[in-house]
């Protein structure tokens, strides 16, 4: 069997504080094939963004990796020096920010810092490096991208500099892209048109992307696997389809039920899980959703379930998974 692009295990990324260690990814595991499209759902504080920059490096102090491995093309990317890491970092994995303001230097214009990428990671020329760098804003529907190559970034609208953003991601086709909410700042037109874009030039290249998301809505049309997080774990995983249809943890249930429906009764009020999310400093003993959890027992409060290892087909962090969904389709009929 080959191995994965990306074979991420037991994966520990904390906070060291005097407050406490803050636990933003708890022994994460999960593997990626070649073009795979997987999308990463959960709330704020899930640790979606943690996971997105422990494989990116990005983890600064008082932030470390303390346990796991992150297996890229074979190699531990954990253990790797930072002076090799900069080799992969934006050539062989790249990322997409959801702030493009923050991800683009607005002191250089757009060409520069276009240019300045194609000619550390590709070995290019000045003038080489300019004609790849306008063809790659055209293949993003920038206007005019001779022109607009000369721009600064505040020249651009919002929707335009998430374009400029994406194509600086693709300039040197990398094997693994990770977009981190890459269309929160964007209006409803303009999020769609740049998720069909992203995705489209990511499947012309065999791209493999990481879609980091609060919209479950937008993860089912695109992805082809799911893995929802909370508190710092990986609850359930598995193909989209079976996920969205029959999900088997209380929480993917409480997040799909959160979504506004066409075909709901305009009397029903829209469901929502009680209870705030856990620390991550000091998570509950044992299931760390029991508090919030309509069916939790003894159990759940003393044992923690098995983690989700990242090699079934669909897997689910529940001492009583098929238990509750057949109660669900019971209660249903």
């Amino acid at each position: 069997m080959a191995e994965p692009l990306l074979d991420v295990r037991d994966l520990r990324t904390y906070f060291l504080t005097d407050g406490g260690d803050v636990r933003a990814v708890d022994g994460v595991s999960f593997s990626m094939e070649r073009g795979e499209r997987l999308g990463v759902v959960g709330e704020s504080g899930s640790g979606k963004s943690v996971t997105a920059s422990s494989i990116m490096g990005l983890i600064e102090p008082p932030g470390a990796i303390v346990g796991g491995e992150i297996r890229f093309h074979g190699h531990d990317l954990v253990t790797l020096p930072e002076r090799e890491m900069r080799k992969i970092r934006g050539k062989e994995i790249a990322i997409i920010f959801q702030d493009p303001m923050t991800a683009l230097d607005p002191v250089f214009t757009i060409g520069s810092q276009m240019i300045e990428t194609l000619k550390i990671h590709r070995g290019m020329s000045k003038k080489e490096a300019r004609v790849v760098a306008i063809d790659t804003l055209g293949d993003v529907h920038i206007p005019r991208p001779e022109q607009r190559l000369d721009d600064y970034p505040h020249q651009f609208s919002g929707g335009m500099r998430q374009r400029v953003v994406i194509a600086m991601a693709l300039l040197c086709d990398p094997d693994l892209l990770i977009a981190d909410e890459p269309t929160t700042a964007l209006d409803v037109t303009s999020q769609a048109q740049v998720m069909d874009l992203m995705l489209g030039l990511a499947d012309d290249r065999g791209t493999a992307v990481m879609l980091i998301t609060h919209d479950l809505g937008g993860v089912a049309g695109f992805c082809q696997n799911v893995q929802v997080m909370y508190a710092g774990e990986i609850i359930e995983r598995g193909p989209a389809g079976p996920l969205y249809q029959q999900p088997e943890h209380p929480y993917t249930r409480g997040l799909l039920e959160s979504v506004p429906r066409l075909d709901a009764d305009a009397q029903d009020r829209l469901h929502s899980i009680r209870g705030s999310a856990p620390s991550t400093t000091t998570p509950p003993q044992g299931c760390r959703f029991w508090p919030r959890c309509d069916y939790a027992t003894d159990v759940c409060v003393a044992n923690s379930p098995d983690p989700c290892s990242g090699r079934g087909a669909q897997e689910c962090a529940c001492h009583f998974a098929g238990d509750l969904q057949s109660n669900h389709e019971v209660a249903e009929a």
